[in-house]
């Protein structure tokens, strides 16, 4: 460990070195997200398809199979819609599933596609599913269309579209994304068949996925039913035992469903719905999900309401969303934030948002290590400064990392940042090895580990 006397020669030269190295920024690929269209009510009202029959001068509806007919009299029979454009394409009658499988035009198909799904009728549903699989089969990307369809299915008919996932092949991943759609459709219009249903299955993975779909349906009308659902769900699976690992992803899977929910009724609404939550793991979860939207429209007041939970164990996912955020946007707040926050909760944030922006300005990170007095703080913000900065100039990560007054945490950067440099430059990492404070022993398993690719260090 640096003396104070130590610390106070050597820094500056180490910025200095600091200075002279440039990190290069990481591009951020930007993913253009594609709008999901909207799936509306399972029927219309009497109205409704009285006022659809007088736009378009004929009434809208779908065939199936099984015996109906359209009155469209578009060529290619088949289940119609109401035309995508008031009547261009051609019979002014209705799209037909016929005409939706020909277009070959991305916009124009996806909005027929749409018309169908507004019209389905439960009786000729899989006719719609058929057109979808043809289209699969001939290559066509038809994964989020057929969610879509799937869920609007499960709302007229839950279990036909149950069926009709196992018909999908593929593998069983994919399907199981699937069954959540038809599962999420037919809890949204009939819970308790829904539940029902799900009661009558066997635990494992099917159930599992099923649930979810239960669980979303149900946020998407009532969300109080659905976290006492969850709520009762989770008693139920501590009571088994079981898998904590697969228990953990299946809650966070199913509070994110009913945050976005509770999101939508308003910001205020879903941070009071994550407070009422009892203390334990879906409290966290709740937390987390709401923290991360939050923060992603509002971060100053995100921050505020994090930090006024931050010294509760059910806040410290939420404190990382937080940090994360305000150091993407500006890495000193978020330092300075972190500073700030209870003991229990600072050193995961202060990991976040040194290594962000040490990555980004390793001077102005450093001279800012400077400036902070000894404790768990600075410790946690050195150490991961150390860790960010130890693939371009080792050596001075390395003397950081023997500034920690936390034995434990500068043992454990000081071998993280010794396994960089063995990867980086072995000859030179072995030379500094016997002096860098890290016992025979360690210095042999750094040397092992490193080898085999294995370890990162605290919070890597």
């Amino acid at each position: 460990m640096l003396s104070s006397g130590e610390d106070t020669e050597r820094i500056p030269n180490q910025l200095q070195v600091i200075m002279k190295n440039t990190l290069t920024l990481n591009l951020i690929w930007l993913v253009v997200a594609v709008a999901a269209f909207l799936i509306g009510s399972s029927g219309k009202t009497s109205e409704e398809n009285q006022a659809a029959k007088d736009v378009n001068g004929s009434k809208a509806g779908l065939s199936s199979r099984s015996g109906g007919s359209s009155r469209s009299g578009s060529s290619g029979g088949g289940a119609t819609a109401g035309s995508p454009d008031g009547g261009s394409s051609g019979s002014g009658q209705g799209v037909t599933v016929a005409q939706y499988q020909q277009e070959t035009d991305a916009l124009r198909a996806n909005k027929m596609f749409a018309d169908l799904l507004l019209e389905l009728k439960s009786e000729n549903a899989r006719e719609v599913f058929e057109a979808l699989l043809e289209k699969q089969r001939k290559g066509g990307d038809t994964g989020q269309q057929m969610g879509l369809l799937l869920e609007a299915w499960g709302k007229l008919d839950g279990e036909a579209a149950l069926a009709a996932v196992n018909e999908m092949g593929g593998d069983g991943r994919r399907r199981g994304f699937a069954s959540i759609s038809a599962m999420k459709g037919w809890a949204s219009t009939d819970p308790v068949a829904a539940k029902a249903h799900l009661d009558g299955l066997e635990g494992g993975f099917e159930k599992g996925m099923l649930t979810q779909g239960v669980v979303s349906g149900l946020a998407t009308v009532d969300p109080e039913a659905a976290t006492a659902y969850v709520l009762e769900l989770d008693a139920a699976r501590e009571g088994e035992g079981g898998d904590d690992r697969w228990r953990g992803y299946a809650i966070d899977r199913q509070m994110e469903a009913i945050a976005q929910a509770q999101i939508q009724r308003g910001m205020s609404q879903a941070t009071a719905w994550a407070e009422s939550l009892p203390e334990g793991s879906i409290k966290a979860s709740a937390f987390d999900q709401v923290a991360e939207s939050y923060a992603e429209g509002d971060p100053e007041a995100a921050a505020d309401w994090v930090k006024s939970h931050a010294d509760k164990d059910y806040a410290e996912r939420a404190v990382r969303e937080i940090s994360e955020e305000l150091a993407r946007k500006d890495p000193a707040a978020a330092v300075s934030w972190a500073e700030d926050l209870p003991e229990a909760t600072q050193a995961s944030a202060m990991r976040e948002s040194m290594g962000r922006w040490t990555r980004e300005d390793p001077t102005a990170a450093g001279t800012y290590l400077t400036t902070m007095d000894e404790s768990p703080a600075r410790d946690a913000a050195v150490s991961s400064f150390a860790q960010s900065y130890d693939r371009e100039d080792p050596s001075v990560a390395a003397e950081w990392a023997r500034s920690i007054g936390d034995e434990n945490l500068r043992t454990q950067t000081l071998e993280s940042v010794a396994r960089s440099w063995v990867r980086s430059n072995a000859d030179e990492a072995k030379a500094w090895l016997p002096n860098s404070g890290l016992t025979p022993e360690a210095q042999q398993r750094v040397v092992e580990e490193a080898s085999r690719g294995r370890g990162r260090g605290p919070g890597r």
